[in-house]
């Protein structure tokens, strides 16, 4: 894993974590109304952006975020900002440091499925898009899929293998939530955001289930992480609102 840092290590702290083939450049544009206020903290996930490791699960990559967080103490975020396989790696990172203080949890498209027998489909799918990186741009804005930023999640596409491959899919079928419970006053800062056509929004019920205290907005007509990237300022402006909305509690 490779970890960035932008801003004033003395001021508070927001985390990124992005999503699969993703990397850290393209949660940026999110909180760039407040980068002159906040410590932002973005890595790169093992296998992702700028890092040459090979993914082998969410809960290592959680284990490490955790570790760097607590060598460099920082035991409070004021925002944790994640995307799809990113999210994963969120929650174990939070259920994992009950020293750390989470104030607002923001998880887009979160890749919280439990379904079994299905990975087998999962894996074609993305075996068939690691084949075409091209795919990936004509799902998101080309806004955040321009230059530098495309060539690095191509890049990544290409030297996943199939053990890594295998990991991803693993990751974003097969949360445990049993590991991961959470106290009423935490779940009540964890805002979920889907769009109805994503096909991990199956995971409300278990969302719902296990984080009763949870907020969920589902994105009517769109697909899995599409609506952050088609609306990047708006979507700033609503980190914002949740910041303030836990920020009330």
């Amino acid at each position: 894993m490779t970890i960035h840092e932008y801003g004033d290590r003395n001021k508070p702290h927001i985390l990124l974590i992005h999503g699969m083939w993703m990397c850290h450049e393209m949660m940026l544009p999110y909180v760039e109304k407040f980068r002159e206020d906040y410590h932002i903290i973005a890595p790169d996930l093992t296998g992702h952006g700028d890092d040459q490791g090979s993914f082998s699960g969410a809960e290592k990559d959680a284990l490490e975020i955790g570790k760097w967080l607590a060598d460099h103490g920082i035991n409070s975020l004021d925002l944790v900002f994640s995307a799809s396989m990113g999210c994963v790696v969120a929650m174990y990172l939070v259920a994992d440091n009950p020293g750390l203080n989470v104030k607002c949890s923001v998880l887009e498209g979160a890749a919280l499925t439990r379904m079994k027998g299905v990975e087998w489909l999962f894996r074609a799918m993305m075996g068939g898009m690691q084949k075409h990186p091209d795919m990936i741009s004509s799902m998101y804005s080309s806004a955040v899929m321009e230059g530098d930023v495309q060539r690095k999640v191509a890049d990544a596409m290409r030297r996943t293998d199939k053990a890594a491959l295998n990991s991803m899919v693993h990751t974003c079928n097969s949360f445990r939530y049993e590991q991961c419970l959470l106290p009423a006053d935490m779940q009540k800062r964890l805002y979920f955001e889907f769009g109805s056509k994503d096909s991990h929004i199956v995971c409300r019920k278990l969302i719902n289930r296990y984080y009763p205290g949870a907020g969920i907005t589902v994105r009517k007509g769109y697909g899995h992480c599409v609506y952050m990237f088609k609306h990047q300022k708006e979507y700033g402006d609503i980190l914002g609102s949740y910041m303030e909305r836990a920020g009330e509690l």
